[in-house]
């Protein structure tokens, strides 16, 4: 706040609205900073449009190499699973390592499918290592280069001793990053996960999609990863440093001293799960073709809804239903309209990244009297398509039971009583527990009065959302009849 001479001298103060200082040079200065802000937005430059650039890159789907004999081949296309996270390996082009000019790498349980940041190329340090054919040995020196969809040079798994200036973010472990030269700090060996067979193991093929331990040549230390949150533009992930985790039991290495069985030269301890990764590969043959869209290449609607259902699948049970309360808290008049901006931003914020090209198709879509305006109801509809006979008849079935005396009048209590989680496909595949799918199930009601009744209407409505992610009848059928005691 600016005060003038006799005020500082106990003088009486001004009126709030007397303008009084350099209240001139601050109303030039806030108009340069908008006329600024105005150029950077025209041009693409405001900080938004560059994270938004950014992830839709990183999320395009590429290539997944297949493994007709199970073995690991140089030059293949595999993402990189941790057991203890259960999260995949991914590069953020967006976060600079200091001094390396390196970009940082995490483990994130988000993405299930490949994409440009969580698939990797396999590639052999050296032609002369003495291991014979095309396909990784244990014990066997390689790199881990990023997908060239990504970086337009090669960026390398890399790792560097703990230093004063260098180390993990926050486990202050030693740190993992890729990094644009290929040296001895980007050369790391697969050793077998069990340490009583690690020895006999080395210079035997490397199985795809087994469990093994990845060790830095340089330093000895093992890829891990551990629950640490890191926050980042895609959300909350994992940090992924070089540690051995060691398993701190000690009963099976004194029964093998005890036998005679264990030497100096056997290591007996086992890697935590924190060190355990698996190399994962595809298991249909046309996923290792690279369908990349190239500059200027304009994509069909019908693949760009493939790309969406594709999403929301990921999302579990209630993907549309959890998009469609996005698109409700932004129809601000109820209409059920939407610009094409905001209908954008909503994808975004549901993590469905797509160009303003791709947005034009949409809308042009969904567009039928040439407006602008976007009616969701239609898009979700054209998403999540019609349930059949059979599991409309079950869905009747399941709200017959619920209406006790036939009025057509079931509340949210009577769902709530009488409803089980336990055979939700979440639930089942370990993703969720019952607990979390209960309270899920309740928030994602929303009738359209807001008189807690459920009508046949809404209740089948709901289940279209469901059946949307479930391809076969006969488990849907079991999960409704077990959730309603059918």
């Amino acid at each position: 706040m600016l005060f003038t001479t006799q005020q500082r001298q106990g003088g009486q103060r001004y009126n709030p609205k007397v303008l009084i200082g350099n209240w001139r040079e601050d109303v030039d200065l806030d108009q340069i900073r908008f006329k600024d802000f105005l150029k950077r937005r025209e041009g693409g430059q405001l900080v938004v449009h560059q994270i938004q650039e950014k992830l839709q890159k990183s999320l395009t789907t590429v290539g997944h190499s297949f493994s007709g004999d199970g073995k690991l081949h140089f030059g293949d296309r595999i993402m990189l699973l941790n057991k203890k996270t259960n999260g995949f390996l991914v590069t953020d082009m967006g976060d600079k390592i200091e001094g390396d000019e390196g970009v940082a790498v995490t483990a994130s349980p988000q993405y299930r499918s490949p994409v440009a940041r969580s698939v990797f190329i396999l590639q052999r340090f050296s032609e002369d290592d003495g291991f014979p054919g095309d396909y990784l040995h244990y014990g066997q020196q390689f790199t881990l280069t990023v997908h060239p969809y990504l970086s337009q040079y090669p960026l390398y798994l890399h790792s560097l001793v703990v230093s004063p200036m260098r180390f993990a973010r926050f486990s202050r472990h030693q740190e993992v990053c890729m990094a644009p030269r290929k040296n001895a700090n980007t050369i790391w060996v697969i050793e077998h996960s069990d340490p009583k067979v690690r020895f006999e193991m080395n210079g035997h093929p490397v199985g795809a999609n087994q469990a093994v331990v990845i060790k830095h040549n340089l330093t000895g230390q093992w890829l891990a990863a551990d629950n640490i949150n890191y926050k980042n533009d895609y959300g909350s992930e994992f940090e992924v440093c070089s540690h051995s985790f060691l398993n701190h039991k000690k009963a099976q290495q004194l029964s093998s001293e005890k036998v005679g069985k264990l030497t100096v030269d056997i290591p007996s301890r086992h890697q935590g799960d924190e060190n355990v990764w698996m190399f994962v590969t595809s298991n249909d043959p046309s996923a290792a073709q690279e369908n990349l869209p190239a500059e200027g290449t304009s994509i069909g609607p019908e693949q760009l809804l493939s790309r969406i259902r594709q999403v929301l699948l990921e999302r579990g049970g209630y993907g549309i239903r959890g998009l469609s309360k996005i698109f409700k808290n932004m129809d601000a008049n109820g209409n059920r309209l939407l610009d094409p901006e905001d209908f954008k931003w909503g994808l975004i914020n549901y993590g469905i990244i797509l160009n303003d090209s791709e947005i034009s198709t949409l809308v042009s879509c969904f567009d039928r009297n040439k407006d602008g305006i976007v009616n969701f109801d239609e898009f979700l509809t054209t998403i999540k398509g019609p349930m059949n006979n059979r599991r409309l008849r079950l869905v009747a079935l399941a709200y017959e039971k619920l209406d006790k005396n036939g009025d057509g009048q079931v509340t949210l209590d009577d769902i709530a009583r009488t409803y089980d989680a336990s055979r939700h496909p979440d639930v089942v595949s370990g993703k969720k527990t019952d607990a979390e799918i209960f309270r899920e199930f309740i928030t994602m009601w929303d009738t359209e009065k807001p008189d807690g009744i459920v009508t046949l209407q809404e209740f089948a409505r709901y289940y279209e959302d469901v059946s949307a992610s479930i391809d076969n009848d006969d488990y849907f059928e079991a999960m409704l009849r077990q959730a309603w005691k059918l």
